[in-house]
């Protein structure tokens, strides 16, 4: 009834890729499947693990003990909900020649990724191949939670004009191992020893990833234009869109207009 038979056949047409599926990915994938989505394409490296059980959504201890592919454990939640569903899942890394050729035949793709590297050459396909780019992030810090969604289409913005991603992470992604060691000798402690960084918190990610799918949704049904930049405070329970304007000539945005 909110967007009508047309809407819903708009959905249903959509192919959408899903970058990465765990404690993001997952909901997201779930909550395309209720919408009505029925094309896909999931690409995720990583099997699920004990310490993933805590925020991937549809993952049990079998799955562990078989290491499935986090593709597969979304596929699955994909087809109990859409059996006929077209599903490519390929339990590759974003870098693999087969995610990347993939990647041609979608109309959007979403990316639910750990680290800003991955983030900015998905965004780079993303422009090459002239489709927007919907980007999903949940962070955690001293008296702060919460995350944020971007989408980048037309000459909305990207993670690049609006200065998200972080330059010293993508700048220690492009030094060699001799260079990065040097980096941690100044830096005063090896990156290898800092451990994991970020929420596994399932509930923020589950905020997250509806703010994300209900910006699909009014996108690819035409109810209204996407916001651009959602901001997600779970520490004040507030969620704000942030209108100040992207950086102008942008080089990723270009290829998308």
């Amino acid at each position: 009834m909110l967007f009508g038979e047309d809407g819903q056949r708009r959905l249903a047409s959509k192919r959408v890729a899903i970058m990465g599926l765990g404690g993001l990915g997952a909901p997201v994938a779930l909550q395309l499947a209720y919408f009505g989505v029925r094309r896909y394409v999931l690409a995720d490296g990583d099997v699920v693990t004990k310490s993933s059980l805590n925020r991937l959504l549809g993952a049990t201890e079998a799955d562990v003990t078989d290491s499935t592919a986090k593709v597969a454990v979304a596929e699955r939640q994909i087809r109990a909900i859409q059996p006929t569903a077209e599903v490519a899942a390929i339990s590759m890394p974003l870098e693999a020649e087969e995610v990347q050729a993939a990647l041609a035949g979608v109309d959007i793709t979403i990316g639910c990724l750990d680290h800003d590297i991955a983030r900015l050459h998905l965004l780079e396909r993303a422009s090459e191949l002239g489709i927007p780019y919907l980007d999903l992030a949940t962070d955690t810090g001293e008296g702060y939670y919460g995350g944020r969604v971007v989408f980048a289409v037309g000459d909305s913005g990207c993670l690049s004009c609006r200065d998200i991603l972080d330059q010293e992470e993508l700048a220690r992604a492009a030094m060699d191992d001799e260079q990065r060691q040097a980096h941690d000798r100044i830096y005063g402690v090896p990156h290898s020893e800092l451990g994991e960084t970020g929420p596994s918190v399932v509930s923020l990610n589950g905020v997250v990833a509806s703010l994300a799918i209900t910006e699909f949704m009014v996108w690819a049904t035409g109810l209204r234009q996407p916001k651009p930049h959602l901001v997600y405070r779970g520490d004040i329970g507030i969620v704000t869109q942030n209108i100040d304007p992207p950086r102008p000539n942008c080089y990723y945005c270009a290829g998308r207009r």
